[in-house]
């Protein structure tokens, strides 16, 4: 470079052609990996979201059943509570629902495939009593006889998948109502 009379001589700034093909690769991995963990984040959000209905549905249906005071009739979901004295109380009893995405079972209870009412969870609620071998165990003991009921609630998404589901909930509780 040429210098001129009277004009101190001074470099030209800025950046190299390498320093911006430099800084434009690295800003491009960067993107490229928050892209790539985007569908990540969103399976992880959506699997949150159900997981967190299937809780809602669970404790809705045991708050609902807890409701009746002895074997009978449940009022929101219509479960039957079967009575200790049941010739099936070895085995248990099962009764499936099936709801909306809000938790909102079918009026009839059966699986909706189509139209505003559709089916988007099955609930699977089973009752288990205490076997005569538990309660002679603990007439043995110190503790008194269980009368308590198991409760299991499996909660299927989708419902029409069969045993083929995408996501699953499952609780056991307690219900003393006999």
């Amino acid at each position: 470079m040429k210098r001129t009379t009277g004009i101190p001589w001074k470099r030209a700034g800025g950046f190299s052609l390498i320093e911006v093909t430099i800084a434009l690769g690295i800003a491009a991995f960067c993107l490229v990996t928050v892209f790539a963990l985007l569908p990540l984040g969103l399976s992880s959000n959506q699997q949150s979201f159900e997981d967190t209905v299937a809780d809602n549905i669970s404790t809705a249906i045991m708050a609902d059943l807890r409701s009746v005071q002895t074997s009978g009739t449940s009022a929101r979901y219509g479960l039957i509570i079967p009575s200790v004295t049941d010739a099936a109380q070895e085995s248990g009893t099962t009764t499936t629902l099936y709801l909306t995405a809000d938790g909102v079972p079918s009026a009839n209870g059966d699986l909706v495939t189509s139209g505003t009412g559709f089916s988007r969870y099955r609930a699977t609620v089973g009752f288990y009593f205490p076997t005569a071998t538990q309660n002679a165990a603990s007439v043995s003991s110190t503790l008194p006889p269980r009368t308590a009921t198991t409760v299991r609630i499996q909660i299927t998404w989708p419902a029409l998948s069969g045993s083929n589901y995408t996501g699953s909930y499952e609780t056991d509780s307690a219900l003393d109502c006999n």
